[in-house]
């Protein structure tokens, strides 16, 4: 997918960037798609958010651990690059607050 369809197609992504929330489920993925093979184990959380009313669901930074109640911001990840002259897909990750 382009970088325009996508933001086109998920707009509400981007009001979501910088949030900051509550972990209130999480699970550890142990076995990925073959596009993600190279991220496991990597954590999938549910993360109650502070200003905005509702909950997404988002992955997890790599290397970090999550639980419930722990404190998170949404911030940019690199989703893929694939080739070297192709834009750079990005998504949001949970990572934890200092």
């Amino acid at each position: 997918m382009k970088i325009t369809e996508y933001w086109r197609s998920h707009q509400q992504w981007s009001k979501y960037l910088g949030q900051k929330g509550r972990v209130v489920a999480t699970s550890m993925m142990e076995v990925a798609a073959s596009d993600q093979s190279t991220l496991v184990p990597y954590a999938y959380v549910l993360v109650e958010l502070e200003q905005e009313q509702g909950r997404i669901s988002v992955m997890g930074a790599a290397g970090e651990q999550f639980m419930i109640g722990d404190q998170v911001e949404l911030v940019l990840r690199k989703i893929k690059k694939e080739h070297q002259h192709e834009v750079i897909v990005y998504g949001l990750k949970a990572t934890h607050l200092p």
